[in-house]
């Protein structure tokens, strides 16, 4: 290969060795971030309670976390529950023919979990609350009302 080839052949490696090391950085970035966005155990992921969390001095912060983790815990039937009713919503959902009322039953039983879930874990919150001290309370109840910045998603999504 001399001149005009070799010229076409090293300019076509050198984009694509850029493209590759653009990749491989533009990879490193997004898992970087994904380290630093992991859940704090028990308290989900950017949430509201894992918000008002981190407003909290660490022994509250460490006794409200736990409160939650034990509370899922107990409650991980009625998640389980409301999974497998989602589940069956979406297969009957998917059959040739649409049976309405097994399919509004099985988004009741749904519902009725995600409520027990929602109240099981409000109830919990709201025991912890009562053991701070009322400055702790105030803290917690700006965190937990305080606006959050809407994510793009979220918009498109209503």
């Amino acid at each position: 290969m001399k001149g005009r080839g070799f010229q076409i052949l090293l300019v076509c490696s050198l984009v694509l060795n850029v493209f590759v090391v653009g990749g491989l950085v533009g990879a490193g970035v997004m898992w970087k971030q994904a380290d630093v966005q992991r859940p704090v155990a028990g308290l989900g992921r950017g949430g509201r309670l894992r918000a008002a969390a981190q407003d909290l001095p660490q022994p509250y912060r460490r006794e409200l976390r736990q409160t939650v983790v034990e509370t899922m815990r107990e409650l991980r039937p009625r998640i389980r529950e409301a999974r497998a009713a989602r589940q069956e919503a979406a297969r009957l959902l998917a059959e040739p023919t649409l049976d309405r009322a097994a399919l509004d039953a099985a988004l009741t039983r749904a519902r009725s979990a995600d409520m027990a879930v929602r109240t099981g874990l409000e109830s919990s919150v709201v025991r912890f609350a009562g053991t701070l001290p009322q400055a702790e309370r105030v803290r917690l109840v700006e965190a937990l009302t305080r606006q959050q910045p809407r994510t793009a998603a979220k918009d498109t999504q209503q």
